[in-house]
């Protein structure tokens, strides 16, 4: 089904979908000429009817530079945070990263605050793909990466920044690392609440495979990562009515399509080792796909979006629990 369609001459990438508490679906995405251009635009739609149908797209912010990767979460007192990073493309195709900026809306997603940069100038070497969370005692954490200036090994690490008064400041003394490795990278972490508190972080690498860290304090101190057997890149991790997770992820290992096509699989105890049967969801038929991103619309039942390049439309499909068994 189709969420939305890109203006003229524009592409769509990497949308976020969030079930608000009052029922209404949003769904952030970027929309630019091309996956790597100067001109990325943050769009927002919405479904009254869970994802049925979607309104017109419009625009929530539309800066000087690249505008990317937009991810949303709901806080437990309604309101809405909207993240994205920033990107300020040269003409040798290199980029100066002007950080990630986080947006507050108190009217399930019809106006937006002024963009506030997690971690200020201290963190604007840090993007982001994951949603912010909301810990138990209020706090919300938000997952970054980057290459940190401060280190010489040239590697993304994965660090996670805090605000304690609901996303409006994120102070950059508070950023502590998910993960760090003088061999490879740690990328797009996500972040996961666990109904015992327990935060676990899904970190992608430039190896085979995704790795985990966990958190038993709040998310002030983490394990080190641990190798998973997801070939995740682009991952979300929802956390189901039930307990268990729908990760969601592009399959680099190529297992069912040619391409990165999109996969998911249900992991039924958090607390282990995430393994499950995966499930084929979508192939656009393109290179270009994935980043998908899951809401449950009833128990065991899921909608997934993600975006079709050939023909410039976000896209949704779903899938039922019992075809993760089968699987």
């Amino acid at each position: 089904m189709i969420v939305a369609r890109a203006a003229s001459g524009t592409l769509p990438h990497f949308p976020d979908l969030v079930a608000l508490a009052d029922g209404p679906l949003l769904c952030a995405y970027r929309e630019s000429t091309g996956h790597v251009r100067a001109d990325g635009r943050i769009m927002l739609v919405e479904s009254g009817d869970r994802g049925q149908t979607w309104s017109e797209p419009r625009v929530v912010a539309d800066g000087e530079h690249d505008d990317r990767d937009p991810k949303l979460v709901q806080l437990r007192d309604g309101t809405v945070l909207l993240s994205y990073f920033v990107l300020d493309w040269h003409p040798d195709g290199k980029f100066t990263c002007l950080g990630t900026l986080v947006m507050r809306s108190e009217d399930g997603g019809r106006t937006w605050s002024e963009p506030v940069v997690a971690g200020g100038d201290d963190l604007l070497w840090a993007v982001s793909h994951g949603a912010a969370v909301e810990l138990p005692d209020g706090d919300v954490l938000l997952p970054l990466y980057g290459v940190d200036p401060r280190r010489s090994t040239g590697l993304d690490s994965a660090l996670a920044v805090r605000s304690t008064d609901g996303g409006r400041t994120w102070a950059a003394e508070t950023a502590v690392p998910l993960g760090i490795s003088a061999d490879f990278h740690f990328r797009e972490p996500t972040l996961t609440v666990l109904p015992t508190g327990e935060v676990v972080a899904l970190l992608r690498t430039s190896v085979e495979h995704a790795y985990l860290a966990r958190s038993t304090d709040g998310g002030r101190t983490w394990t080190p990562p641990v190798e998973t057997d997801l070939p995740a890149s682009s991952h979300h991790v929802l956390l189901l009515a039930d307990g268990a997770l729908l990760v969601a992820y592009g399959d680099i290992s190529k297992r069912f399509s040619p391409r990165r096509s999109t996969v998911a699989r249900i992991v039924t105890d958090p607390a282990g080792e995430w393994t499950g049967p995966d499930l084929h969801l979508y192939d656009s038929g393109h290179p270009d796909q994935a980043n998908p991103s899951s809401v449950e619309l009833e128990p065991g039942r899921f909608l997934t979006v993600s975006f079709d390049v050939p023909d410039a439309t976000v896209v949704s499909f779903t899938s039922d629990r019992a075809a993760y068994v089968a699987s």
